[in-house]
């Protein structure tokens, strides 16, 4: 009789640990099915095939239906904000999308409609077709427009270059106490003083 309660503890425990290594098995499978999906989606995402030019960024343009648009951004992840978020007044909403919690791109419709009032480049990995991208310098401007000055924004207390020809802007989320310009006037653009600062996003309009 022991014999036969040992010899089926026994098989108990066999099975018990065959039932844990199984489950353990099963997990480690999981968590590199996520991991090579996630490693699938990063290699989808081509950010030569998203270059910033005048009134667009890639296939995504100024006009678009933002609906439109999203159907190029699969690979990436939708987040809402304030349109205010990036100094756009009136209330209207933004939204930010991202690649592994990195913030690519923004998309700012008009108030009440469906239509892209315009795009924010966030991702150092876009680039201008003049070779800037969204995290470049002030010298790495200048050097593309030796005579760019810069701009206050009274609204939201930034500072911003503008490259007129393609109508993008250069915004720079600068305090009181880290401005690029000294300004002498309001509303009056001055060469830059502290050239090493680097821009936070290009506006696309």
């Amino acid at each position: 009789m022991k014999i036969k309660f040992t010899f089926l503890i026994l098989i108990i425990l066999q099975l018990s640990c065959k039932n844990n290594t199984d489950k353990q098995e099963d997990t480690w499978n999981n968590r590199i099915q996520e991991f090579e999906s996630q490693k699938e989606k990063t290699k989808k995402f081509d950010f030569e095939e998203f270059e910033i030019l005048k009134g667009q960024v890639g296939d995504i343009k100024i006009g678009m239906n933002i609906k439109d648009a999203e159907e190029k951004l699969n690979e990436l992840t939708k987040k809402e904000a304030e349109a205010y978020d990036f100094g756009f007044d009136g209330g209207g909403k933004a939204y930010i999308y991202s690649l592994e919690n990195e913030p690519i791109l923004a998309l700012i419709p008009k108030r009440d409609s469906e239509e892209i009032l315009v795009i924010i480049a966030l991702s150092k990995n876009l680039k201008t077709n003049n070779d800037l991208n969204p995290k470049s310098k002030v010298t790495e401007i200048q050097a593309k427009y030796p005579n760019i000055e810069i701009n206050q924004d009274l609204m939201m207390g930034w500072e911003f270059m503008s490259d007129k020809k393609n109508n993008w802007d250069f915004v720079f989320m600068t305090e009181e106490n880290s401005r690029i310009g000294e300004y002498k006037e309001i509303e009056v653009p001055t060469k830059p003083k502290r050239t090493e600062t680097k821009m936070d996003w290009i506006t696309v309009k």
